[in-house]
């Protein structure tokens, strides 16, 4: 995000102006740099030029401030958009409909600031992928507040919350947002800003209401402490950041699950803790209404072995994780090191009591049904996961490690990253 006297962000600048070359964005008034020199004129289009004349200058005035989409993002568009995807034949659209009629009566209501529409302008323009998931959100976060029967107020304030929440991405270097490339430590603290700068941007710069800003700088918070970016716990966190937080997980699941409800169900219930119940309980109850193809969703065993005898070596991967992480905090001699592998210990010994509350362990594999062996192969797929993201997870916020710490902490990371059999 640009700010007073600083530089415009080379990523959002970059969509915005591939955007103009679909749609109509001009200066809403000329930009000038911070000793005052104009850089461009009050309405004229936005162009490659502009760009050029942005690097490393200094801005007077932020510049999502200085430029208007003319042709921008409407709510008739908004309301189209979200009624589409509420009458197509996607998993989470189909769990949706009981309240699509009030989501689609107060859709037209949001009022959207000259700078969201700005936004999301340019990402419908350049981005359609970024735009589906902001209007996937609205109508999810929308469905989840009239479940509630929350005022008019309460509602349009998740539908925004949903339309905006992942805003800050479009301030994030597009290689760090490549979800099939893993992440170290280092692109990890590139991505966990932007629940922060989405919130600073709408705070800054619209008038939209501070419930809306906190919750939406909320979106990755878990109500145990293990979210990013600020690791709130539930006492710390909005009841709308919380619902945000079951959207962002909801939706990023449906991008790649053929059983998204179930998956998600299944993926909130997995560690005691950390999702706000009651919505946990929405997606339970969408996922029982579902019906789901869970034959289909369940994909074949990698490498021969079955599912339980995967889950069974990532259970032999955990219990030797934790050891590992206690005898690494109790034999450190640097302080990094130890609260590290503290950190660790806490979150291996939170997957440890996941497992032990799954109870997935009474039936032969042969026996079981089928939605007893979807929540194998989920567990087996988000203990997987989970551990391979532990390093990740407990070293981004201390900065480069130096060798000697590296070299103690590694023979843990190397049991975390163990492949499967």
């Amino acid at each position: 995000m640009s700010t007073a006297a600083d530089l415009a962000n080379p990523h959002a600048l970059a969509t915005i102006v591939e955007a103009s070359a679909k749609r109509t964005i001009v200066a809403s008034q000329d930009i000038l740099d911070e000793r005052g020199v104009k850089l461009w004129s009050r309405d004229q289009p936005v162009s490659e030029s502009l760009q050029q004349r942005l690097l490393e200058r200094k801005l007077k005035q932020p510049l999502e401030a200085c430029l208007r989409a003319a042709d921008g993002v409407t709510a008739f568009e908004l309301h189209q958009a979200v009624k589409a995807f509420l009458d197509s034949d996607h998993a989470i659209a189909r769990a949706l409909q009981p309240w699509g009629a009030r989501i689609i009566e107060e859709v037209t209501h949001v009022p959207v600031h000259s700078v969201p529409q700005l936004l999301l302008t340019a990402a419908q323009a350049s981005k359609p992928h970024v735009f589906e998931h902001a209007v996937r959100g609205m109508a999810l976060a929308g469905a989840m507040s009239a479940s509630q029967a929350s005022d008019k107020y309460q509602m349009r304030l998740a539908l925004l919350g949903g339309l905006l929440h992942d805003l800050g991405e479009m301030y994030v270097d597009p290689q760090y947002l490549d979800t099939k490339q893993p992440l170290d430590a280092a692109g990890y603290r590139h991505l966990a800003v932007h629940p922060k700068v989405g919130a600073m941007l709408l705070a800054r710069l619209t008038d939209y209401p501070a419930a809306l800003t906190r919750a939406i700088g909320e979106h990755h918070e878990r109500c145990d402490g293990s979210g990013y970016p600020a690791r709130l716990t539930g006492d710390s966190q909005s009841s709308l950041g919380k619902l945000l937080a079951v959207v962002e997980t909801t939706l990023g699941i449906a991008s790649y699950s053929k059983a998204p409800w179930t998956h998600a169900s299944f993926a909130m219930r997995m560690i005691p803790g950390e999702y706000d119940g009651s919505w946990v309980g929405f997606v339970a109850a969408a996922a029982r209404q579902a019906e789901e193809d869970l034959d289909a969703a369940t994909t074949a065993p990698q490498g021969g072995a079955s599912t339980r005898e995967q889950l069974e070596a990532v259970h032999k991967r955990l219990d030797k994780a934790v050891q590992q992480a206690q005898d690494i905090e109790s034999a450190a001699n640097s302080d990094t090191v130890r609260r590290i592998a503290a950190r660790a210990t806490h979150l291996l010994q939170r997957l440890r009591t996941g497992w032990n509350a799954m109870g997935l362990w009474s039936m032969a594999e042969a026996d079981a049904p089928a939605e007893a062996r979807f929540e194998w192969h989920m567990a087996c797929r988000e203990l997987s996961y989970r551990l391979r993201f532990i390093r990740r997870e407990c070293v981004w916020t201390e900065g480069e490690l130096n060798p000697e710490d590296g070299l103690v902490l590694e023979v843990l990371w190397g049991c975390l990253e163990e492949p499967l059999i």
